[in-house]
């Protein structure tokens, strides 16, 4: 069990994943693995346990809410399915972030 698991739970985890993935898709469409590469590049110290499975599982869950859409897309021989930042997961994105940040000054204000 890694140090933080002990004081931040899996559901936070996965909330802060879900942002992450929005807010990279904000920028460019994308695929799963390329989601993943950049996740596991930026060696965010909360993401430490998230399995490949678990940003999959994310994207499945953002796509059924209304956040994401996919679109298939041919690459030469190879089919891939990008995904698409939809309005409603732009405004979550923004709102999110904007709570996020009211959040953590309160918390370090209490500290």
């Amino acid at each position: 069990m890694a140090e933080t698991d002990r004081y931040i739970g899996k559901g936070f985890k996965k909330d802060i994943l879900k942002v992450m993935i929005m807010t990279h898709l904000s920028r460019k469409p994308g695929y799963p693995y390329a989601l993943i590469k950049a996740v596991h590049h930026k060696k965010i110290w909360i993401m430490e346990g998230m399995t490949k499975n678990d940003v999959y599982n994310t994207m499945a869950a953002l796509e059924r809410e209304g956040f994401i859409k996919s679109r298939t897309a041919k690459a030469g021989a190879v089919i891939r399915k990008n995904y698409l930042l939809t309005q409603k997961g732009r405004h979550i994105v923004k709102e999110s972030k904007k709570a996020m940040m009211r959040s953590f000054r309160e918390v370090i204000k209490m500290m």
